[in-house]
């Protein structure tokens, strides 16, 4: 209302980011939160720089991820807790996701990872719920352009490191094996940048 213009907010990867250091559940604490949030973004208001839109690119990539290795991660075993009545409900959730992606894993249907490009913006588009070292790494390649990311999808997408870490939960809820380096490369086609670095292996900016 105030800017006159409209707002689109991008959720980033947050896989692993929560907002618990500012929001403990109380109201009072959730009031302080949207306070902040506000004056983050009138700030950013206050200070905008119209450039030009163009060129206007749209990229994509097809990214085969591979599947998660593990007993529990199995197709028997998830039909096998789906099935069961007795289970707990969460658990049987779990399962059906799990099957759904198998089974799109197996139909050869990829996952897409897009970019917008307009002018010096970027708007970036990532499958499940990656940690923020993929956003972090991807302004990384493109220091001189405004980098936006959109990530907020099933299942999370961990850095290689997150499946030897100790404690957490992403790492339960991955349906897919270590596959940094493969997103990494895919990101960087679509972001018109050549990957800066080691690859492999890489965790953070």
């Amino acid at each position: 209302e105030e800017s006159g213009v409209a707002q689109i907010y991008f959720s980033g990867c947050g896989g692993n980011i929560t907002m618990g250091k500012y929001n403990d559940g109380t109201p009072e604490a959730r009031g302080a939160l949207a306070d902040r949030l506000y004056d983050a973004m009138a700030r950013s208001l206050r200070s905008i720089r119209r450039q030009a839109a163009a060129p206007i690119v749209w990229k994509t990539s097809e990214v085969r991820l591979p599947l998660r290795s593990g007993k529990e991660f199995e197709e028997g075993e998830a039909r096998r807790l789906l099935a069961d009545a007795g289970a707990p409900s969460a658990s049987r959730m779990k399962a059906a996701m799990l099957l759904s992606w198998i089974e799109r894993v197996k139909a050869g249907r990829p996952v897409e990872i897009a970019c917008l490009r307009m002018g010096p913006l970027r708007i970036l588009s990532l499958p499940g719920e990656p940690f923020v070292e993929y956003q972090l790494w991807a302004q990384q390649q493109c220091p001189d352009q405004f980098v936006a990311t959109a990530a907020f999808g099933m299942c999370y997408v961990c850095t290689d490191q997150a499946y030897t870490d100790q404690g957490g939960y992403e790492q339960t809820f991955t349906f897919v094996d270590p596959c940094e380096s493969l997103l990494k490369r895919a990101m960087a086609e679509v972001l018109g940048a050549p990957a800066k670095g080691q690859v492999r292996g890489e965790n953070s900016p």
